[in-house]
């Protein structure tokens, strides 16, 4: 086999780079944070309330394939003002925390919301309905944390969703029913590859409002913040009320960091109700998806070496 000069240095040139890779420390990183806190539900009946409700916790965490081997899901209902299987002191519901293995930047608690940040291999996922007005609360408070970072590992990906529903039988007159939901919010969205790495960091948060009368869906809602109301039928009249960002983000990052963080108030007002059977959900979700391309090992410099000086003697030979 002949080898050109040109080609030899190539073949070592490339090998001498992954080789040198593979010793750099860099970071496929990417946060998803979504704390909703005070929210209330305020409507002019003339009769009727709140009856059953459900609260629903799911989160998992996968780092290399392997993900926690502990499930993450939890459930509670109740009838308001009867019966609950949810807890009445902080917090109500709260599925068990993911970290999946083997995490080398320590491990995320039950309830605990701190950010990592970028620094070694982890995935890890916590959600809570902290605490809920249907249970006696003043007001419903649901936070949620997605976090993954990839120094040496290939992938990891992590989740959260927390919601709740409630059946409302309520009365007005005629059809000048009113109904409002009203809460603050912190959001904190980041993706970001760092020193050059190759990878790719996604991570997405979502909230959304769902009301339904008789099994049939009259308003949804989504903050973007553009005070924009996604449906509203029946000649109802929706208004929605954004101060600070949107909280249904999708971030992706190649290089360059990718934030979205703020907080501020969401309200939106529902008008020309009539009396009937309602449906109310709210719903959260935080999730990280990422990808790194996992250098080659150093130990192909000495095999870029060896085909080099090998060639060298092959020709010294034909000489």
């Amino acid at each position: 086999m002949k080898f050109s000069k040109r080609k030899l240095a190539v073949v070592f040139s490339a090998a001498l780079g992954l080789g040198l890779s593979g010793q750099a420390s860099a970071d496929v990183y990417g946060l998803s944070y979504l704390n909703v806190d005070n929210l209330g539900v305020t409507f002019n009946a003339t009769g009727g309330s709140a009856g059953l409700y459900t609260f629903s916790a799911n989160q998992d965490a996968i780092l290399n394939g392997v993900d926690d081997n502990t499930s993450g899901a939890a459930s509670c209902a109740g009838s308001f003002g009867v019966f609950t299987s949810c807890s009445i002191a902080p917090p109500t519901l709260s599925g068990k925390v993911q970290n999946a293995p083997p995490a080398t930047a320590g491990i995320r608690g039950e309830g605990d919301y701190t950010v990592f940040g970028t620094a070694g291999d982890y995935s890890n996922a916590e959600a809570e309905v902290i605490s809920a007005a249907l249970t006696g609360d003043a007001f419903t408070h649901v936070t949620s944390i997605s976090e993954s970072n990839l120094d040496l590992g290939a992938s990891a990906q992590s989740n959260t969703n927390a919601g709740s529903n409630t059946k409302l039988a309520l009365t007005f007159t005629g059809n000048s029913g009113t109904l409002s939901v009203a809460f603050d919010a912190d959001i904190n969205v980041h993706t970001e590859v760092t020193e050059g790495d190759l990878g790719i960091a996604q991570a997405a948060s979502g909230a959304t409002l769902l009301l339904q009368k008789d099994g049939v869906l009259i308003a949804s809602w989504a903050p973007t913040g553009t005070n924009t109301v996604t449906n509203c039928a029946l000649g109802l009249v929706c208004t929605a009320t954004e101060t600070a960002l949107s909280l249904n983000n999708t971030s992706s990052s190649d290089g360059v960091a990718n934030i979205v963080a703020g907080s501020g108030s969401y309200k939106i007002d529902i008008s020309g109700l009539s009396s009937g059977n309602y449906t109310l959900a709210f719903n959260t979700t935080t999730s990280t998806d990422l990808f790194r391309v996992v250098p080659v090992p150093s130990s192909l410099l000495l095999m870029g070496t060896g085909l080099l000086l090998g060639a060298r003697a092959t020709r010294r030979n034909k000489k």
